[in-house]
């Protein structure tokens, strides 16, 4: 499912997605949003997909996520979105809205028509930075965000060093959206932010000349000042930590213990597909 409008009441007859669904949706940049099939009163998981500067970015969590709720018994509820423009999700989603804050208005009312338990979003890289920004405006009650900047400040990433994605901050700069969130820290405060975020991050800087400085262990503690963050570095791993937690086989028990229900829910399950990889 593509475009999904605002309060959409067949959201309760939606199909369950597969693998080859997922793969197909890639293809095409005007699927900024998939759903999967919809289990009122399970937890909602909102996966966010990072920046791929070379082909159409991708969707991100689905068959981890299957799997585990083939491991523990139990249902989520699936919204998978990414950020066609590699903008940090500032502008827009196709099929849910042109700028940030459309996006979460659309995002609020198909919460609602799931009615979960709980909200969870989850993100890398990029789509860590969205899983923080939307979790903060959309009050939810967990966010786990692997490796994300804290700002899209152009000045500030030049002070630290910090020009990994300086084009983008200076892309959004010169030509603001129409909603922005450029500092995370600022906007979890603002919004007085409740929720559990749990920030997992290498802390290896990439290179060995015993001068070069981490630095996403820089925006994490920029995260660190709000309530309710607990940090999980990884000194082995440098940005991709996604990559490095699955070449170490730890992916799967480290989602399990930032998403799996305590103690889980086991219930019936329908006939699974066979998982992916991402």
């Amino acid at each position: 499912m593509g475009r999904i409008p605002p309060g959409a009441p067949q959201l309760r007859d939606v199909p369950e997605l597969t693998n080859a669904a997922v793969e197909s949706a890639r293809a095409n940049p005007g699927i900024g949003c998939l759903i999967d099939r919809v289990y009122p009163g399970r937890p909602l998981l909102i996966s966010f997909g990072f920046n791929d500067w070379n082909r159409v970015p991708n969707f991100e969590f689905f068959g981890r996520t299957k799997r585990l709720e083939a491991r523990f018994g139990i249902r989520f509820n699936r919204l998978l979105i990414r950020d066609v423009a590699n903008a940090w999700y500032h502008r827009g989603v196709p099929g849910l809205g042109a700028h940030v804050d459309e996006v979460a208005a659309t995002l609020r009312s198909l919460i609602r028509s799931i009615g979960p338990s709980e909200v969870i979003t989850i993100g890398q890289s990029m789509g860590g930075y969205a899983a923080i920004m939307f979790g903060m405006l959309l009050a939810t009650d967990r966010i786990v965000a692997f490796g994300p900047l804290s700002h899209l400040n152009p000045s500030e990433a030049i002070l630290y060093g910090d020009r990994r994605f300086l084009p983008v901050m200076e892309a959004l700069q010169a030509d603001p959206p129409k909603s922005a969130y450029l500092d995370l820290p600022q906007l979890g405060e603002a919004l007085h932010y409740q929720g559990e975020l749990h920030v997992i991050f290498g802390t290896h800087p990439g290179r060995d000349d015993g001068v070069s400085g981490n630095l996403d262990a820089i925006h994490a503690l920029r995260l660190a000042r709000l309530p309710s963050v607990t940090l999980f570095p990884y000194p082995e791993s440098d940005h991709p930590v996604v990559h490095w937690l699955i070449e170490h086989h730890q992916i799967d028990d480290l989602l399990a213990s930032r998403l799996v229900p305590d103690p889980p829910v086991n219930e019936p399950m329908p006939a699974a597909s066979t998982a992916g990889t991402s």
